[in-house]
């Protein structure tokens, strides 16, 4: 059950987790509530047996934002790398699957355990730093994500580079929104991107 105290928990986390390893945290500051609102805003309402996946979860403010939606628990599968977070996240969410992996090898991990299956995921949230990982690692998770997203499905991104122009790494998308949230710290793009 999400409680107060599991919140402030993870602030500490975080800020551990971003001295151990600063480039795979690539974030300043745990995201804030406003961006959590926005990314869950932007997920499509979902049918039964679709799912939406969260990569790069972290200590949960956007998992909490996207259950605070109307997300059920079943429907949402958070991914992260880190096994102090992933730890943290099964402590914090009880109900929903975490998963403890890295998302380059997204599909594997979805279908393995988990059965879960390509054509059922309908969105993929990300708050993975994209933009400062190696350009290896961002193109296998690209693909990675392409495979298992429905046609028609949408991979929400945010971004620290708040300039307009479009992610070039995300060109198998076709992007089909995006804004600034101001009230985060710091303030964020939020891109959608569309499967065609």
């Amino acid at each position: 059950m999400e409680t107060p105290s599991s919140g402030l928990a993870g602030i500490g986390l975080f800020f551990r987790e971003i001295l151990a390893n600063r480039r795979v945290v690539g974030a300043a500051a745990p995201s804030g509530p406003a961006l959590g609102r926005r990314m869950a805003n932007k997920v499509p309402k979902l049918s039964n047996g679709q799912y939406v996946v969260e990569l790069g979860a972290g200590t949960g403010a956007i998992t909490h934002q996207l259950l605070k939606s109307g997300i059920c628990e079943n429907q949402l599968v958070s991914v992260e790398r880190s096994e102090a977070m992933s730890l943290h996240l099964r402590h914090r969410f009880p109900g929903i699957t975490i998963i403890e992996g890295d998302a380059a090898r997204l599909k594997e991990l979805l279908e393995g355990d988990h059965a879960i299956q390509s054509t059922s995921v309908s969105c993929i949230v990300s708050g993975l730093p994209l933009r400062s990982l190696p350009p290896a690692v961002v193109e296998a998770i690209v693909r990675e994500a392409h495979l298992i997203l429905a046609p028609g499905g949408r991979f929400i991104q945010f971004t620290y580079d708040i300039r307009r122009g479009p992610n070039p790494t995300l060109s198998a998308f076709s992007r089909s929104d995006t804004s600034v949230v101001w009230a985060n710290f710091p303030p964020a793009r939020v891109d959608v991107y569309e499967k065609p």
